[in-house]
Formats: C-alpha cells, structure tokens, sequence
C-alpha cells in the first residue's frame, strides 16, 4: 500500500496552509493607516507637549562661557565600517583620514550643556544609554547634551546590537560601544577646562547648486548652508557649519576609513588663519545628496568641501556677533506608532517581530538654544523637504535654526508623507514608523522649537 494516498496528501497540503495562515498572522499585519491625530501615541505626544517645564527666568545667569575641544576616535585596529548593506560590515581597509568627537561646552553659571557631533554614520541608541551612565562622573547628565553627526558612511561600525545593526554597522562589539562613549566624555571634559566669555552669531548661505534632491532631482531641497559662529573674547573663533548633503560622495566599494566631504571642510576651515576651530552637523540629510561633478569620488568630494568652505569664508564678515546669557536645553519624549517595516504595500511584520530585529529604543526630539540660535535634532534621516513645516524662514533672523539629525536615537528616515508609498529605500525600506511621520516629526521639531522661541 503507497503511503502518498489521496487522503494523506491531501492533509500534508492542509497542514501546509494551515501553518502558512498561522505563520502570516503571527508574523504579519496590515499597515495603519489612521491619520495620526486620530490615535492614541498623538494623544499621549500631546500630554508630554503640556507637561514640558515652565520656562525659567535666571537673573543670576552671567554672559555665556564657551570651550570646545576635540578626541580622536580613530581606533588602534581595524573595526567594521557602517553605512552601506552592500559591505556586510566589512573590516576598514586603511584610514584615509582620521575621525573625530568634536565638543562645545556652553555655561552661564546657572546652566551647562554640551553639543557633541562625531565622525559616525549615527549616534546609535547604544552610546547614548553608555554615555547617559558614565555622565555622572562629571557631574552631568544626558539631558544636558546636544548630540549630531556627521553621517559618514566610511566610518565605524559595530556599536549596534540584533540583526538590523549587524546589516547597517558589522558585527556587535560592546568594547566599540565604550570606547565612543569614553572618547565622548573625555572630550566634554577637555571642552569644559576652556572655557571664555564669547559672542555668538549665526547666517544662512544659499548654496543651492551643491545639493539637490535624491527622491525626485525636480523636488525641492533645503538648500541653505548654516553657520554659527563663536567668537571667545581673546579672539579665539570657532564655526559650527550644517548642511542638508548626504556624505556619501564615497561609494560602498572603497572600505577605508573617512570622514566624506565633512572631514575635509573642517579642515578646510580650520587652515584658514581666521578660524581656530570648526565642527560640522549633518543637517536635513534625507532625501538629499550632494551635488557635484568630478573625475574621481576623492576630487569630488574634495570639491563640495572647497565650494562649501569658501561661501563660509567669505561670509564670516556679515555674521552679527552678540554676547548673550540665554542657554536652554529640553527633551521632548516622542510616543511612536507601532513600527510599521514593510515587506509589501500594504503589509508589515508584527512589532514584535521589529524589536525582535531591531531592538526597542526610546525617542526624543532635543532642543537647544544658545543665546538666541536654536538647534533642534530628531532621531532620524530628516527630510530638507520639510524644514518649512520646523519653522518658517521668516523667522531666521529673530531665532536662527538648525535642524540636525542623528541626535542619540533612530528610527530610520522621516520624509513628506506624500512619498509613503513609493518604493524607494527611505521611503518603503527605512521608514519604519508607519505613515504620516514626516508631518508627525516636523510637529513635534515645530513644538520644541516654539518652546525654545519663548
């Protein structure tokens, strides 16, 4: 008697499609798409709105005091590279150019903060928790620091856990995760030991021609270089550039160590006798990338720096300089939808099967206000399409903004909602918070920075 009868065949192909419609429960739901003032994370995003402090008159405050300083983080050995899947995480060839942590430390007796921007594709949540530990030691805490980055994609991996980090940055390796987060401290401390009375100032430059957008080269771009500038009272000056080109003038195929184009403008900057300092923060990344022709990806990139530099060079002169006593720093908690990774259209994993990928991370928006400049940083790609949304320009001259990403958390791209269904990479792959988050993010940026405005 043959064991392939009729009967049992036909229960082998029912047990299969019983275990395909339990599997595709358990593993996959429909996509939400419930306008997101209709549900009960906008709700709760509200409450936290309300439930920020009061705002603080300080009339002991004295004129802001500002150091800065900056620590290598290049490593002593090889480490896996972060920011292109294609790489598999593979171990840096060579260093090309070294990467560092570049710190202000701002203080006006009452209140200390630091802005930090380092040389890494993000500042990944497992920093950000290493570095919340180990602030204490100098008698800080995390709430009191700005973190950017400079979103190469030529830098070091390994500092994120599960099975999303080993795609993005390599192999998980606590130790990198460390050694970032002493690096960081180390150079809060060295920034704090500096510190002098300064004036503060910032520009926007239009340098439109060096970025354009990489959804739609039709679709508008935030197009502006922004500048601050710190000028201690010895005469010491400092520059903080941001801007919206993604850093990816290096392509997935050269493995060794960089900084992409911001590496070289800082140091552009910093060999101009004027300028004793610079730092650069990614800006509005997403959606964008840079804008440039060249015979090589090295000249290219060289290029964009040149070209950026020199509109920030000449346009020193114009930068109205103020002595200030204004300092804030505030973290908006942001409640999310349920993740929403998409396998189709319409079709995501269950949430459960994301933190189980990705892990389960806190997200805030943070703001800062140093003398009447405001900077506010999201836990994402930000789009430049929705800067208006942040702040109208019209506004820049009262309260000049920076708009960074990469601020300690991440939860992938945030773009124009419009775009949710298209099938490109940070529209379907990296946008992992569902639909409507481009409008959502820019509130929450738009609340922190009516706060700050106050």
């Amino acid at each position: 008697m043959s064991f392939f009868t009729k009967k049992r065949v036909k229960r082998f192909f029912l047990f299969i499609a019983i275990f395909l419609v339990v599997a595709g429960v358990a593993l996959f739901r429909p996509v939400d798409r419930t306008p997101y003032k209709e549900m009960p994370y906008y709700q709760q995003f509200k409450e936290k709105v309300a439930q920020l402090p009061p705002v603080k008159e300080y009339p002991n405050a004295d004129t802001l005091q500002v150091g800065w300083a900056k620590v290598s983080i290049t490593p002593n050995h090889p480490m896996p590279t972060a920011g292109y899947g294609q790489r598999r995480g593979k171990l840096y060839t060579a260093i090309h150019d070294s990467i560092w942590v570049r710190t202000f430390v701002f203080d006006n007796g009452v209140q200390k903060t630091a802005l930090l921007s380092a040389d890494l594709l993000i500042i990944a949540p497992e920093v950000t928790n290493a570095l919340a530990k180990r602030l204490p030691e100098i008698g800080m805490s995390i709430d009191q620091v700005y973190l950017c980055a400079t979103h190469s994609h030529n830098s070091i991996g390994g500092w994120a856990d599960k099975i999303v980090g080993l795609l993005i940055s390599g192999e998980y390796d606590p130790a990198i995760v460390t050694f970032i987060a002493d690096r960081f401290l180390e150079s809060i401390r060295l920034a704090n030991q500096n510190k002098e009375k300064a004036a503060i100032g910032a520009i926007a430059i239009p340098a439109g021609e060096l970025v354009e957008n990489r959804l739609r080269e039709s679709n508008p771009t935030d197009s502006l270089l922004r500048v601050m500038e710190i000028r201690k009272k010895s005469g010491a000056r400092a520059i903080v550039a941001s801007f919206s080109a993604h850093p990816t003038i290096i392509s997935d195929k050269d493995i060794r160590l960089s900084r992409d184009y911001p590496g070289v403008l800082v140091d552009t900057l910093e060999s101009d006798s004027l300028i004793d300092f610079a730092a650069f923060c990614a800006g509005t990344v997403g959606s964008h990338r840079a804008e440039i022709d060249g015979p090589t990806e090295w000249k290219m990139l060289e290029m964009e720096a040149s070209l950026l530099a020199q509109k920030i060079t000449a346009g020193l002169s114009t930068i109205p300089l103020t002595y200030h006593k204004e300092l804030r720093i505030v973290s908006l908690p942001l409640p999310l939808r349920d993740p929403h990774f998409r396998i189709t259209e319409d079709w995501r994993i269950r949430p459960w099967v994301f933190y189980s990928l990705y892990g389960d991370y806190p997200s805030v928006v943070k703001g800062l206000r140093v003398g009447n400049v405001i900077w506010v940083g999201g836990p994402c790609d930000f789009s430049g399409e929705l800067t208006p949304l942040v702040q109208p320009f019209d506004q820049w001259q009262q309260h000049p903004l920076f708009i960074s990403s990469f601020n300690g958390g991440y939860i992938g791209y945030v773009t124009p909602d419009a775009y949710y269904d298209w099938t490109a990479s940070e529209t379907r792959d990296m946008n992992w918070f569902g639909p409507y988050n481009g409008s959502y993010i820019s509130e929450a940026m738009h609340e922190v920075v009516k706060y700050l405005e106050q």
